[in-house]
């Protein structure tokens, strides 16, 4: 079966594979430490902030946002990969 590499199932499955390797690597792991480490931190900041520093809160509560977010997202796409690689080999069975 030829792929044709301009497939929106295609192109899921490969970045789907991209984003597997992305978390298997040193770079990976650390970019998702971090996003880890962010979001843990400013949890533990929001437990102790006085109520009236609402600015503070909404900015810790930002930060928590964006590093789920970024996690979330390459979830999203690594799913979504395999998905779109579970279809193909279907499709390729049924030939």
């Amino acid at each position: 079966m030829d792929l044709d590499e301009n497939d929106p199932v295609v192109r899921a499955a490969v970045l789907g594979r991209q984003v597997e390797v992305f978390l298997e690597s040193d770079i990976g792991k650390y970019l998702v430490g971090r996003a880890e480490a962010e979001a843990a931190g400013a949890i533990e900041q929001l437990k102790c902030i006085s109520v009236w520093r609402k600015n503070r809160i909404r900015e810790l509560q930002g930060e928590i946002w964006v590093a789920e977010r970024f996690q979330e997202w390459l979830g999203q796409a690594y799913s979504e990969g395999i998905h779109a690689l579970n279809t193909l080999e279907g499709d390729t069975e049924n030939e």
